[in-house]
């Protein structure tokens, strides 16, 4: 048996070959930033996340917010569960939601489902004219507004999500940092400011058109 191995190690002749790093998903071998993404993607079963279509990459608003936009799908922003986290806080009760004081701040509580946030996307609905159930994640919203929205609506709610967002966040920090608090309210009027230069840029509303955007814009959807 032993001999049986010595014979067949020497015939063995292992490669003399230079190693070399091959990225193994390519079919060339060398690494792509837009592979190793949809890769990531799949992986994370993120499929909602269509980056080709604009859901959050939207040439039509600022780019500034389109980065936010990614990093609140992505869940990468500072909130204060991600300080904990990564141990900048680290007295719990400092890690609690700047509105209720209740529970710890997250992302998708910050920005979507406590009650100060909820009540600006709930007064949205309602200047827009819609019902929503607002998802658990801020990825399946955006998809959301990009895929079933109606065609006119989405055209303006792929403004008004991210504007939300990022109006959202800076009544955060205005509040933590500043300790200015901005009722919601205020919040919905400076978010319709916001948006209406955007539309009126790309041409989706007419600019003499603000009265109308204001109490009716449903109406600007069939001329968009």
């Amino acid at each position: 048996m032993v001999s049986n191995l010595n014979n067949m190690l020497s015939s063995f002749h292992p490669s003399t070959g230079v190693d070399e790093v091959v990225w193994v998903p390519s079919a060339t071998g060398i690494f792509s930033v837009p592979e190793a993404m949809r890769i990531l993607v799949i992986a994370d079963n993120s499929n909602l996340l269509d980056w080709k279509k604009k859901i959050v990459w939207n040439n039509r608003v600022p780019s500034k917010i389109s980065i936010f936009h990614w990093l609140a799908c992505n869940r990468c922003f500072p909130v204060k569960e991600t300080l904990i986290r990564r141990q900048i806080l680290r007295d719990h009760f400092s890690s609690l939601c700047i509105w209720c004081n209740l529970i710890p701040e997250s992302v998708e509580l910050l920005l979507l489902h406590r009650t100060w946030s909820f009540s600006i996307w709930s007064a949205l609905f309602n200047w827009w004219n819609v019902r929503w159930v607002i998802p658990k994640t801020i990825l399946e919203f955006s998809s959301d507004w990009f895929h079933v929205m109606g065609i006119g609506d989405k055209k303006f709610w792929s403004l008004i999500g991210p504007a939300t967002l990022w109006s959202i966040w800076l009544a955060r920090n205005d509040f933590v940092f500043n300790d200015n608090y901005t009722c919601w309210k205020s919040i919905v009027r400076q978010i319709k400011l916001k948006v209406f230069p955007w539309a009126t840029f790309h041409k989706l509303c007419c600019s003499h058109q603000f009265y109308v955007w204001e109490f009716n814009p449903a109406l600007l959807c069939f001329s968009a």
